[in-house]
């Protein structure tokens, strides 16, 4: 399914493509396939150990142990309950978010953050993709895309809202989506597209 998709975005060699939340790799690998400069962002020390294992040595990947949000600085990961017994596949759904459901708010580690916008303004071309699902701050990495204007200079983002596993979201996850439908957004930031 993520080779179909990542397909129908039709990336080219030396198309920027960010991948935010990119855990052990499933699509910045397929990204790279493509020949893209892919960007991976991964702040849980696991699973960028398995990024790193799996990815790092391509030439058109680059990997940062660092989360994505709207402010550059330090914050808490909260790890997954199941990371306990598996570290890597509990990966999955470390978060940023003290109060999802899942996770331990007793085990944490302290990750630095990026500006999302910043890094986008950074480039010297378009970017093609950012791929978002961060466990519960999609929204605010969002709407900070559209208030500093960065979004004019990416053509696709796909993000994953969590309206399932984070209930507490699902009022901001549909003013998100009434925003980039009154805005003009709606096809070009794709909400739920995993």
């Amino acid at each position: 399914m993520i080779e179909r998709r990542v397909a129908a975005l039709r990336l080219q060699p030396g198309d920027v493509a960010i991948d935010c939340g990119a855990n052990v790799g499933e699509v910045s690998a397929a990204l790279a396939r493509t020949g893209a400069d892919v960007h991976a962002f991964e702040p849980d020390p696991h699973a960028f150990s398995t990024l790193v294992g799996r990815l790092g040595g391509k030439k058109n990947v680059r990997l940062y142990q660092q989360a994505v949000l709207d402010r550059a600085g330090r914050s808490r990961l909260y790890f997954h309950e199941d990371a306990v017994d598996d570290p890597v596949g509990g990966s999955v759904g470390s978060s940023l978010l003290a109060f999802k459901g899942n996770i331990d708010p007793e085990r944490f580690v302290e990750v630095e953050t990026i500006d999302l916008a910043q890094f986008v303004f950074g480039f010297d071309r378009r970017v093609r993709l950012i791929k978002i699902d961060v466990e519960g701050v999609e929204c605010p990495l969002v709407h900070h895309l559209l208030d500093t204007g960065a979004i004019e200079h990416v053509d696709t983002v796909l993000v994953e809202v969590h309206d399932r596993h984070i209930p507490e979201l699902q009022a901001e996850n549909q003013r998100l989506r009434e925003r980039l439908e009154r805005d003009g957004f709606a096809d070009r930031v794709l909400t739920d597209w995993a």
